[in-house]
């Protein structure tokens, strides 16, 4: 949980400054407890979990330091009960989530850390660059290159479509799933249309890229969390990630981008090499 870094202030003490050290409220405990929520679907929640998220978004400034079994008698609920909702919050331990409420401020090594893990080796294939340099060159020889995704992979696509252009390709971005792609590329050749995806299951994406299947003017890509996912399958080409998914509720997203943007910019790299 972050905090707010300590502030120097001085108070006039007895015609001298006297320095004191205040330290600002931390950040909302509240709003971190909400983003440990995020993985969870409410809807999916039983009474008793309903209750034991009540009496911690109610209590987080002293869950940190209470038992288990202390939570258990005030909640009105179980110790096993309690033990179970915080696994669905994906902790192994009641001393792994208790860490999450404890007002000690992360340190700047912790801050990148975070990066650091979410671009670890393991959340990609071994045989990445092989697939990066084999799907740029088709970007190479491409006469015009689409990003198509939706929502937040969408506004990924934005600035993928620049970031091609910027080196000199006819890029564009496709957000609205029900733009006639298919007419706006008739009689043109070699065109790459990379997908964009975390979960690979969104209905209008397959649709979209099933209707390019085993054309031959036509090269896909799936960018995706998932790579035995539909999307992946039905991809000529698949660029694959892990990353830990997340949502505030069933339909707001909080999954990171920056695994699916590191791989965009690792093609657009390549791309480069083949320009130069």
């Amino acid at each position: 949980m972050e905090h707010s870094t300590e502030v120097l202030s001085f108070s006039l003490t007895a015609g001298q400054n006297t320095p004191s050290i205040k330290t600002p409220p931390q950040q909302s405990v509240k709003g971190a407890l909400m983003s440990l929520f995020g993985k969870i679907d409410f809807n999916q929640l039983s009474d008793v979990d309903r209750t034991i998220y009540q009496y911690f978004a109610d209590h987080t400034e002293k869950i940190g330091y209470m038992r288990i079994r202390e939570i258990a008698n005030e909640s009105h609920t179980s110790a096993s009960s309690v033990m179970r909702f915080i696994r669905k919050m994906g902790f192994s331990s009641f001393v792994e989530f208790k860490a999450n409420f404890k007002n000690e401020p992360r340190t700047e090594l912790e801050f990148f850390q975070t990066g650091q893990q979410l671009l670890a080796a393991e959340n990609f294939p071994n045989n990445l660059s092989q697939h990066l340099q084999e799907v740029a060159q088709f970007i190479y020889e491409a006469e015009n290159v689409v990003f198509f995704g939706m929502g937040a992979s969408g506004s990924l696509c934005d600035y993928a479509a620049r970031k091609m252009a910027t080196i000199g390709y006819n890029s564009f971005a496709l957000t609205d799933p029900t733009y006639p792609i298919a007419q706006k590329l008739r009689n043109t050749v070699n065109n790459v249309i990379i997908v964009l995806s975390v979960t690979g299951t969104t209905t209008e994406l397959l649709e979209t890229i099933n209707g390019f299947k085993n054309r031959d003017d036509y090269t896909t890509v799936a960018i995706c969390a998932n790579e035995n996912s539909l999307l992946a399958q039905l991809a000529d080409h698949t660029l694959s990630y892990h990353v830990d998914i997340r949502h505030a509720d069933r339909f707001n997203d909080l999954t990171s981008q920056i695994p699916a943007l590191f791989l965009v910019e690792s093609l657009v790299a390549e791309v480069e090499k083949l320009n130069n």
